[in-house]
Formats: structure tokens, sequence, C-alpha cells
């Protein structure tokens, strides 16, 4: 590892006891003080969202009003946290949660402003230090939420290491780190396991590992659902960001008999989002592309070519964007990535089901579970689908989208290990304190 990397791994590891020194209603203090600077830097922070990756300004903004949203809901939070006493056939016993020590934060480029506000926020106020990793392709976003959030900790208990890959797999199994978090796709985070495998190996120190990986979440439109809102929380929860959110809608359930009436509201809903300059605050999707959607398309042509059909959206020049969506057949399902595979681009399969026992056997034939949303159905259907899916968010007549700090995103299998748990709960342990 690069001298610079390790010095600075150490500084945070000098300044944590410091954060730890602190008791938890001074720490949320410390919270609310960064909260403070986060807003007077949102402006700032939006605009650099916007010109270095291409978010648009409405999509910008609310990243930015989730993570100040975050940060007001952190007490609530903490209330976990506080000591209680535990039942004892003797003397007294304490329950209490200690902070690991020093939190490595590998950041996403599709969040640059709540993911870097709840991993390093949650591993402060637990009491650790923490080291952010920013994605390069949202460097200076992702600096300047940090550095905003840092003036309130002592100076290297919030470091930024901004390094190359290698550098971000040399911190994985760096000594002084003592838990990571990662937001990264499943591939990525599987490969940082396999990493910490090896170096486990060699005797590096065991440390939890946080993945918050990828998804391939439901939308189902049943009987009675509202067809207008259904439609609108599809064009909205599939294509938001230009579709590149873990949490997005990427596979869509539509039982038969409201498809034709659903199909013309998706035409007109789709047809009312607004792709240009991300700067403009009406944009919804950037004129053009980023990042490498070479596996989308290739995923859409081979759609196409197994007999799907573009119902909504046309086939795009290179570069461009174009929310689309593809009726597939239902007999080639499980041989298309479109179905399958995580899609982190504005393009998404629609299947046709008969009924909710039919809409369950779809939705569960993942590997990934982050969260489902219903539209339409009854309770007694909200119930059935809630025990058959292994999801972390079950959204009744919402948009995927649905923004709540209490509604917390994570991911079981496939998509993550801690589920729907605050990220505050998940950095620290649980210790025991028993006095005779």
């Amino acid at each position: 590892m690069e001298e610079w990397l390790a010095r600075c791994v150490d500084k945070a590891s000098r300044q944590q006891p410091a954060v730890a020194a602190l008791t938890l209603d001074e720490r949320l203090g410390r919270a609310h003080r960064s909260r403070a600077r986060l807003g007077e830097a949102g402006p700032q922070i939006v605009e650099s969202a916007v010109r270095e990756a291409q978010m648009p300004r409405k999509f910008a903004e609310r990243e930015l009003r989730s993570a100040l949203q975050l940060l007001d809901a952190l007490p609530e939070f903490a209330e976990a946290l506080r000591p209680r006493a535990l039942p004892a056939t003797s003397g007294t016993t304490v329950l209490e949660w200690r902070p690991y020590g020093v939190v490595l934060g590998l950041h996403s480029a599709n969040s640059p402003i709540w993911v870097p506000t709840v991993v390093s926020m949650s591993a402060l106020v637990a009491g650790n230090a923490v080291v952010c990793r920013p994605s390069s392709r949202v460097r200076r976003t992702t600096q300047l939420v940090l550095d905003a959030l840092a003036t309130a900790w002592p100076t290297g208990a919030l470091a930024i290491a901004d390094c190359d890959r290698a550098g971000a797999q040399a911190l994985l199994v760096a000594p002084g780190i003592d838990a990571v978090v990662a937001h990264a796709s499943t591939e990525i985070c599987k490969q940082h396991l396999a990493t910490l495998a090896d170096a486990y190996a060699s005797d590096v120190v065991l440390r939890p590992y946080i993945p918050e990986a990828s998804g391939n979440d439901v939308l189902m439109v049943l009987p009675g659902a509202d067809i207008a809102a259904a439609a609108g929380a599809i064009a909205v929860g599939a294509f938001a960001n230009a579709g590149q959110l873990c949490f997005s809608a990427k596979r869509i359930l539509v039982h038969r008999s409201v498809w034709q009436q659903l199909r013309g509201a998706l035409q007109d809903a789709v047809a009312a989002i607004v792709i240009g300059d991300p700067s403009d605050p009406d944009t919804d999707l950037p004129r053009r592309t980023t990042g490498d959607h070479s596996a989308a398309e290739l995923a859409f042509r081979a759609a196409l070519a197994a007999g799907g059909e573009l119902v909504v959206g046309r086939v795009p020049e290179p570069g461009e964007t174009e929310p689309r969506l593809v009726l597939l057949p239902r007999e080639r399902l499980a041989e298309l990535d479109l179905w399958r595979r995580e899609i982190f681009a504005p393009v998404r399969g629609v299947a046709l089901i008969e009924d909710t026992d039919d809409a369950i056997g779809l939705a569960a034939d993942t590997r990934f579970g982050i969260g489902a949303s219903v539209f339409g159905g009854n309770p007694a259907d909200h119930r059935r689908i809630g025990d058959a899916l292994r999801v972390a968010r079950l959204l009744i007549n919402e948009s995927p989208l649905y923004q709540d700090p209490q509604l917390v995103v994570g991911g079981v299998r496939d998509s993550g290990y801690g589920g729907s748990r605050p990220k505050l709960e998940q950095l620290v342990y649980a210790r025991r304190v028993h006095t005779a």
C-alpha cells in the first residue's frame, strides 16, 4: 500500500479514540453541525453533481434532500445504541454497543451525495473513525460532501482516500481497517470477499464486510391498481437517474387483464419524461448517457432478437439516452439478461402474468433481494407476496423511489447481508458487562 494511504489510515486510527470518548449525545451534536454545513454547501454540491456526473439537477437535489433527511433522523436511529440493563441471575448485566474502530467506506458513482453521507455519519455517530474512498467518476462531488461533513469532527477522523482501484484493494485488507462498507455491484463485492479470503489466509485480522450490492427489483401491477399511479411509478421508478439505482424497478410484472390499459398510460407517462441538459431544472434524464452501457445495449438487443416487443421508446443512437420498455416473451425469460441481471441503464423488461401465484413465482425467481413494489391486489395478496419474497423493502401502492429515511435501503442474498438495518446499528458490536 502506498505510504500516503497508510498515513491516512494511521491518522484515522489515532483520532478514533477521541471520537469514541465523546458521549452519544455529543456525537449527535456534532452530526447536527455537519448537517448544517452540508446544507450550506448544498448548492455547490448539486452543481458539481450536475457537471461531473451529468446527474439531472432535480435528481441531485433529491440526493441532497435524502442526505439531509438522514441526518435529521440520526437521533432516532441512535436510540438503539444506548446501553440498557438486562435480566441477571445475580448482580447486574448491561448491554452496550461499541464501535469497531476505523470504517472503510468504498463509495459508488451513482449516489455521490447520499452514500458518503450515510456511511461517514453513521460511522462517526457510532464512535468510529472513517476512511472514505470516492468513485473516480464523481471524485469532486464526493469530496465536497465529505469536506462539509468533516468540519465538526477531529481532523483526520473523517479521512478521504482518493486512490485508484489498486489502492482501494490495498485498503480493504490494510492493518488498521476494522470494518468495511462497500456500495458496488455484486460482482465487485464478491471480488472484495475473495481478496479478503486470501488475506485472511495470510493472517489478516477478520473484519466485518457490509456489502450494499446489486438489485433486480420487481414492480407488480395487479387487478384493482390505480393505473395512472402505477404508470407514473414505473416511469419514475424505472428510469430516474438514467436507471442507475440499485433499488429502481427493473422487472415489471403486469396482470394480463390490465395490460392494454396500462400500456397506454405507460406510453403517456414515459413520453412526459423530459430528456435534455442536466443543468435544466425541468430535465428528468440527461440527453447523453454516462458510464459504460454496452452490457445494457447487448441485453436490449438480445431481448428483441428473442421476440421481445419494444412497447415504449425507440432504438437510440449510440450514446443517447432513451427510456425503453420491452414486452418479453414468457418462455424466454430465463435466458434474457434484461430479466435475469441488474441493468444499470434506462431499459427495462415487462412480463405478463395470469394471477398472483404466477406473479409470486416470477418475482421470487431471482438471486437478488432489495425490494418489491405492488400496485393493486388486496391485503391477502400483499401478505402472500410479502411471505414469499425475500426482500428487504416491500412497498404497497407506492413508488420504488419513495423517499423516507426510515425506509432504510439494504438487501439480502446477492444484494447484501443486513437487509433494511440502519447503518448505525451495523457499525457497532454488542458487549455485555456483568458486575457481581
